[in-house]
């Protein structure tokens, strides 16, 4: 009797799927032949083929001991047959076997070249593997003492908040009644400098039925010298870092969910609810080109929530379907399209070093796009619900959060998950990498904040030549908000990496320091 590599893949597929490990057996599906194997031999093959089969393998090797090399049976013994054969009752028996074997997590000879260091990673996968992915909680027991991350200021009731890319300590927040306002905090004591308020009027009108005319977005430009902020009418306000009014943009009629700056600081592109795209010219105040998809295409339904330059002069808007649609200032068509995603897209980021797009989508996968291609070059499955937020490492490993309560870090140069952090049920609605990247921020949907220790879990997989499990994020701070039933609306890190600016549903909003 014998078996083929694919007759056994089909095995351990029908075994993951008798036992709902769905995900894997999908990762299973998409690189062997099993469907093929499925429509030709499923009726014929009952549940539990493949633990039968081990069963009577483990039966032949037991019938094999009592055989001696020479063809002669061994005598019998008795108190043999009355013991349990299992999986830890095998490897002793190995051990007792021969005595140039070694037991320790894998098999391997003893005459071979390894040195300890192999051994103990292999054993700590082991011991990794049996335990499973550790929630937070267990995580934070786990690497012993966690800081808990001190509030540099108070901030009032906000609902988003960006840092400036430039002046080290300038914060901008929108607040819930019509009105965004700039921070300015002193470097070294870190006292409050100045404080100015950027008003919208009030609109008894707004789509929304909200006469306060809520801040929904604000985006500071590439130089830090200009910040667009933007309300729920629709109406859009330029104004320079020190407040003074420098233009007024009116195209919008439902809140705008999203502004995105070119690099130069010379356009700006911006989207509402009802999937209207927008092309500014920040000078001058005109609306270059716009793009509205609701009454031909979309139907209604949002087709995303981001948008994402990636030249100067080229940017991605989400497209019916779950698509993702190419564009250039001046051309009236779209120059791409890219196919892939099921859903509407939740977050996108271009990588400028390697020239890749990152996304993702409501359909729970991260997609990696090269371009030239209109298909994604990687495609990460392993999320169960909505993926909020996508960022880039380095040109090889990207992260993701999502609503099902993990944070994953993956890798293009393996296709694989590298590390994963999981909060039993609590469901991630905001998450920021910093400036530096040495650290990752999670607004958690109880008010609770984590950030991760970025720096020591790369150094952790710098050091390890192989990936055989995930490793757990080591955590660096938590803080919780005060406030019963809160939720983290927005996350923002400062230039140097050392705070980050929290928005909450109920309670007000702070700065934390690291």
């Amino acid at each position: 009797m014998s078996i083929s590599s694919e007759e056994l893949n089909y095995l351990i597929w029908r075994y993951l799927q008798e036992n709902g490990k769905e995900v894997s057996a999908l990762a299973l599906q998409d690189e062997t032949r099993v469907l093929d194997f499925d429509r030709k031999y499923s009726k014929d093959i009952p549940f539990g083929t493949l633990v039968n089969l081990v069963q009577k393998g483990i039966l032949y090797t037991e019938c094999d001991l009592l055989v001696e090399y020479n063809g002669e049976m061994k005598k019998v013994d008795e108190e043999h047959f009355t013991q349990d054969f299992n999986l830890a009752q095998a490897l002793q028996v190995e051990k007792e076997k021969g005595p140039d074997r070694l037991i320790n997590g894998r098999f391997a000879l003893e005459s071979d070249s390894m040195d300890e260091q192999p051994k103990e990673e292999d054993q700590r996968d082991l011991q990794r593997q049996e335990e499973g992915p550790k929630s937070v909680e267990e995580g934070i027991e786990a690497e012993g003492f966690i800081k808990t991350l001190k509030e540099f200021y108070k901030l009032g009731n906000i609902v988003s908040t960006c840092w400036n890319p430039v002046e080290k300590s300038m914060l901008a927040v929108g607040e819930k009644h019509s009105q965004a306002r700039i921070y300015s905090f002193d470097e070294n004591s870190g006292a409050l400098l100045n404080e100015i308020e950027l008003k919208h009027p009030f609109a008894p009108t707004s789509p929304v039925g909200n006469a306060n005319n809520e801040l929904s977005c604000l985006a500071w430009s590439p130089n830090g010298m200009q910040i667009v902020t933007a309300v729920e009418n629709g109406e859009l306000r330029l104004w320079n870092r020190d407040g003074s009014l420098q233009n007024v943009f009116n195209f919008h009629r439902s809140p705008i969910v999203c502004i995105k700056w070119n690099k130069d600081s010379a356009h700006f592109i911006t989207a509402d609810v009802d999937n209207v795209t927008v092309v500014w010219n920040a000078t001058t105040g005109t609306a270059i080109q716009h793009f509205e998809l609701k009454a031909s295409e979309s139907s209604g339904d949002s087709l995303g929530v981001d948008l994402e330059w990636v030249e100067i002069d080229k940017f991605i808007i989400p497209g019916p379907q779950g698509s993702l649609v190419v564009h250039q200032i001046g051309e009236s068509k779209p120059v791409g399209r890219l196919v892939g995603h099921q859903g509407a897209i939740s977050a996108l980021q271009f990588n400028p070093g390697n020239k890749m797009l990152l996304s993702a989508s409501d359909d729970h996968t991260v997609r990696v796009w090269r371009g030239g291609s209109s298909n994604p070059s990687y495609c990460f499955l392993g999320h169960s619900q909505s993926v909020v937020s996508v960022d880039w490492v380095d040109d090889k490993r990207v992260l993701s959060a999502s609503m099902d309560g993990s944070v994953r870090l993956w890798s293009l140069a393996d296709n694989s998950l590298l590390a994963i952090s999981v909060a039993d049920g609590v469901p991630v609605f905001s998450a920021r990498l910093s400036q530096d990247k040495n650290k990752y921020a999670v607004g958690f949907v109880d008010g609770q904040v984590i950030v991760y220790d970025m720096k020591s879990l790369l150094a952790s997989l710098d050091t390890r030549k192989r990936y055989p499990i995930p490793l757990s994020f080591p955590i660096y701070g938590t803080y919780q908000s005060p406030t019963n039933g809160d939720n983290v609306f927005d996350l923002s890190w400062a230039f140097k990496s050392d705070k980050v600016a929290v928005a909450f549903s109920t309670g007000q909003g702070s700065i934390l320091c690291l």
